[in-house]
């Protein structure tokens, strides 16, 4: 096949999905099947970790590519390319401690990069000239030996896993940036030609999963509330509608759960907006503590929530919701006041009278305002229902 062939076929394929998981397994299974290479191995920076740590692999043993966590740093063979930002190949892996295990005949080590190319020193409008970070158009400043941060963020490889993500250059990348490796062995050496169309094609790799992430993050911020990070009443909606339409087809137990924080206006009135705000964020971690990660949680409107239970009969709905209810009400701010709140809770659930999602979002907020009604901090069911 013609190398430009290649190439094409190789990225038009990699490019027909958004999903950061099928992308890299389409581009690991594209090398193995279209290269004469017995073994493929792909690696990504944890930025966190600070390390470069095996993912996916084709030809390795089970274990020997996810177990790899290698420092970033020019003296590993196997994380030099993300510090140089070129390829290695036909070299000996015996003095490289990541490497030397696997048994490598024939390899070779690309780049899988998409990050913005300013260096730290451009960014942070360095001066320190004898640092050996400038001038240097791939290099951050983590990624060096004895660097000499002007902000003293870093001053030795030690200090740079703990400290880094501190550092303004860091953070302004972290999210927008794709680092890993892909290596490959043969039984033959590795030609330039095949390094060069490698290369190419883990660019285009590089772009398409940094793309796949922008849209992970546009989708998941059209879905969640920015202040408390639950779904939104919008895309809870949605799936409600969605599941009552299938426990129609199919059967199955919903509850709907809609919960309300008691007296919040004079939490705002009394201690101001921004405790209020942190009122919301606990009793939001609370829910996600609580609940089943198959539950869907929502803020749904101001200081009310939203909760869907799947295969719940209404009794163990109940019981759910008062494990909620204590929870909260047991919870104070880490606040000089010591701030803490009661929540009152509406529930309902899919009946042969009530399968719409008008019908119970209705029964659920009646059953709220009758918990309300009653003194609050407490929970009262619909009015009875003949369980479908």
């Amino acid at each position: 096949m013609h190398p430009n062939s290649t190439i094409l076929e190789m990225l038009s394929l990699i490019y027909e999905d958004l999903d950061i998981d099928t992308i890299e397994e389409r581009f690991v299974s594209l090398v193995a099947e279209l290269f004469p290479f017995d073994r493929v191995g792909l690696f990504f920076v944890k930025h966190k970790k600070g390390l470069l740590q095996g993912k996916l692999c084709r030809g390795f043993g089970e274990g020997s590519i996810s177990t790899i966590e290698a420092p970033i740093d020019g003296q590993y063979l196997i994380t030099r390319p993300l510090v140089t930002g070129f390829p290695v190949w036909n070299e000996s892996s015996s003095n490289d401690p990541f490497l030397c295990n696997l048994n490598l005949n024939h390899f070779a080590l690309i780049p899988v990069v998409n990050r913005k190319r300013i260096p730290c020193w451009q960014i942070t409008d360095c001066r320190a000239e004898d640092c050996p970070a400038y001038g240097r158009q791939w290099l951050r400043c983590w990624l060096v030996t004895g660097t000499k941060c002007k902000d003293k963020i870093q001053r030795s490889v030690e200090g740079k896993t703990s400290l880094c993500t501190l550092c303004p250059v860091f953070t302004s990348q972290d999210n927008n940036a794709v680092e890993g490796i892909m290596l490959v062995d043969g039984q033959t050496p590795i030609d330039d030609e095949t390094v060069t169309i490698l290369s190419i094609i883990a660019h285009g790799v590089g772009s398409a999963i940094n793309n796949s992430k922008k849209y992970t993050n546009v989708l998941r911020e059209s879905i969640r509330d920015d202040l408390t990070g639950l779904h939104n009443r919008r895309y809870f909606n949605e799936r409600l509608l969605d599941e009552i339409e299938r426990a129609r087809r199919y059967g199955g137990k919903i509850s709907l759960l809609f919960g309300d924080i008691d007296h919040f206006k004079n939490i705002n009135d009394q201690y101001g907006h921004p405790t209020g705000d942190a009122v919301l964020q606990m009793i939001a971690a609370i829910f996600n503590k609580k609940l089943r990660h198959s539950d869907i949680v929502a803020r749904y409107g101001g200081e009310e929530f939203a909760v869907l239970l799947f295969d719940n009969t209404p009794e163990q709905a109940k019981t759910i919701a008062e494990g909620l209810r204590l929870a909260v009400e047991e919870s104070t701010l880490p606040t000089k006041d010591k701030i803490g709140v009661t929540i009152s809770f509406g529930i309902a659930w899919i009946s042969k009278e009530t399968s719409t999602l008008e019908g119970l979002i209705g029964k659920a907020d009646k059953a709220l305002y009758s918990a309300k009604a009653q003194g609050r901090n407490r929970i009262c069911m619909a009015p009875s229902q003949e369980e479908a």
